[in-house]
């Protein structure tokens, strides 16, 4: 998909914004996920669905990372290593979502189409 914009009409509406921002908190992620789940047929409420997922995958990556921070020195080094890249990809996340894009997030992108 890369980067899609709509051409100047926002996709998503405003009442919306909480539940993007939602899609980029970790575990929250799960909120819009499954409130919007159901609504695909929506154009609006598909982007915001879309988000979620990306969301959700990201915070199963962190989460797989808990358990190899397990492992000494090399673990915390490749646990904050993967830290800091996800917190840099939450942030471009929210960046793209508010500004109505759909972008697909390295390495994450490919664990979000099996949510589908």
């Amino acid at each position: 998909m890369g980067d899609e914009t709509t051409g100047g009409v926002k996709p998503f509406a405003d009442e919306d914004k909480i539940f993007l921002f939602l899609a980029y908190f970790g575990i929250l992620s799960l909120i819009p996920f499954f409130m919007f789940k159901d609504k695909r047929s929506d154009p609006q409420k598909e982007f915001v669905y879309w988000h979620a997922r990306q969301g959700l995958a990201l915070a199963i990556c962190v989460f797989v990372c808990c358990f190899i921070m397990v492992i000494p020195f090399i673990g915390w080094l490749i646990g904050c290593v993967v830290w800091i890249g996800a917190l840099v990809l939450a942030i471009m996340g929210w960046v793209k979502a508010f500004g109505g894009v759909k972008w697909e997030m390295p390495g994450v992108s490919k664990l979000a189409e099996m949510f589908n």
